[in-house]
């Protein structure tokens, strides 16, 4: 074992063939299932497998599968590649004891990983992934003995028919310009062809066939990563409006009808704005800490509480199984929406802001605009550095015990410590350090009121790193 297994901002995470051995998935999955036969009555309820388009990812579920079915579990397990959020989906509709999906998400190529999630539907807690990895260490390793039949089933379908019942399938199936779908070779695929030209719209599929190299892209739906759809949005000239989704569907990206990419922090207020102002749905919002302080002014505006919890969505998970809440939201693009999983759904987040689209007739450029009219610009931008995590976490915490009065020109107002150490700025704007729990990543995010505001402030944080990480 290359090291000690430790779970992340979502799952276990490692590199094929360095952390991610079949060796280690054994470890993992016997002591998940373990777990799952202690407390979550996994013997007579069964478990759901799924994974994701990786090198390697059918091999490792079905792996996974065989070590549960040695322990006596019932697994029922996908055919072929699927989002998690459908797997997510399946646990939930099928009462099962948990779900175990194969997937590291949106980490680059060369990454699988190891979701474990909770009867509920949702990811697993801090909690139980701790104990995972105490099992992992203390429990021996036992050989397999192939005792049954593993039952594969159609997962998709199911979640297919659900969202036309939630969603006004008919409504954005009339849309007068054409839906671009990105899957970045990832387990969304052609989903959303499926969804929706049966009812009319136009669909374009992008990048829709399987590819554990993901074409030579990061699987993160972020700007950076989608020049080839905004690229082909502008060419239809503003009749066209972009979706894309990460390796694993539970993250959203789009486009709006200029080619212009809408962040995450938009498209949860879209999100939030739609389901209170047209739905009529109630309920309090959580964000995670490095999400946009617009949620905080819509909150004031609709008299609703925002709550703010650290980075990654088991955070904000007890949350919406504890609380009356109607959205769940983080920077990268996972919203989660109540009567639904308490989960992130990349493909039910995107069919929302398209049904908003349709029932005002405005287009995506035009809703964000008057977001920004409403609440003020909130112009947001992630830089990541790359840097092993021991000094990642150790700027962190040298930020965090001695925090500078100014960052540049902006004058530091108040500090707030929660899942790193962010910098409040007098007038508005902050810059948050955080280090990250899957890769030798120090991630700095910014929000200010201009793009070169937003720029400014991330060179000198960026300044401020390399001189706290100097010999």
């Amino acid at each position: 074992m290359a090291g000690k297994i430790r779970f992340g901002t979502d799952g276990w995470r490692g590199v094929i063939a360095e952390d991610f051995t079949f060796a280690n998935l054994l470890k993992i999955a016997q002591a998940a299932g373990i777990f799952m036969i202690q407390h979550w009555q996994a013997q007579e309820k069964g478990v759901v497998v799924g994974y994701d388009t990786r090198f390697l990812s059918p091999h490792a579920a079905w792996l996974t599968a065989e070590a549960l079915e040695d322990m006596g579990i019932s697994v029922t397990i996908s055919p072929g590649p699927v989002p998690t959020p459908i797997l997510s989906f399946s646990v939930k509709r099928k009462d099962t004891a948990g779900g175990i999906m194969i997937t590291a998400s949106h980490n680059p190529y060369m990454f699988n990983g190891f979701k474990i999630k909770s009867p509920q539907g949702g990811s697993a807690s801090p909690q139980v992934t701790k104990e995972v990895e105490r099992l992992v260490e203390e429990v021996p390793q036992a050989p397999l003995t192939h005792p049954g039949t593993i039952d594969t089933e159609d997962l998709i379908s199911p979640y297919l028919a659900w969202l036309e019942e939630a969603v006004d399938i008919k409504a954005i199936g009339k849309a007068p310009f054409t839906l671009v779908s990105d899957a970045i070779h990832g387990a969304v695929g052609n989903l959303f062809y499926r969804i929706l030209s049966p009812w009319g719209l136009r669909v374009e599929v992008m990048a829709a066939e399987p590819n554990p190299l993901f074409g030579g892209r990061d699987p993160e739906p972020i700007e950076r990563n989608l020049g080839s759809l905004m690229a082909r949005i502008k060419k239809l000239g503003g009749k066209a409006v972009g979706v894309a989704n990460d390796g694993d569907g539970d993250r959203l990206g789009m486009v709006d009808e200029e080619g212009s990419f809408v962040s995450p922090h938009r498209l949860l207020a879209l999100v939030i704005d739609h389901l209170y102002r047209n739905k009529g749905m109630r309920g309090e919002v959580v964000k995670t800490f490095s999400t946009t302080s617009m949620i905080d002014k819509m909150g004031k505006d609709f008299g609703i509480t925002v709550h703010e919890t650290a980075i990654g969505f088991k955070y904000i998970l007890p949350l919406m199984l504890e609380r009356d809440i109607l959205v769940g939201g983080e920077e990268s693009g996972g919203i989660g929406v109540k009567g639904h999983i308490p989960e992130r759904d990349g493909i039910y987040s995107a069919l929302l802001i398209l049904e908003k689209m349709m029932w005002e007739g405005k287009s995506l450029a035009l809703m964000v605009k008057e977001l920004e009219d409403r609440y003020g610009p909130h112009i947001y931008r992630r830089r990541d550095l790359k840097i092993p995590q021991e000094k990642a976490r150790k700027v962190v915490e040298k930020v965090t015990s001695a925090p500078p009065e100014k960052l540049g020109p902006q004058q530091v107002e108040e500090t707030k410590v929660l899942d790193g150490v962010k910098l409040l700025f007098q007038g508005g704007g902050w810059l948050l350090f955080r280090a990250s729990g899957t890769e030798p990543l120090l991630r700095l995010y910014c929000e200010g009121a201009t793009p070169q505001e937003v720029k400014t402030t991330l060179d000198h944080g960026e300044r401020l790193v390399r001189e706290l990480t100097q010999p």
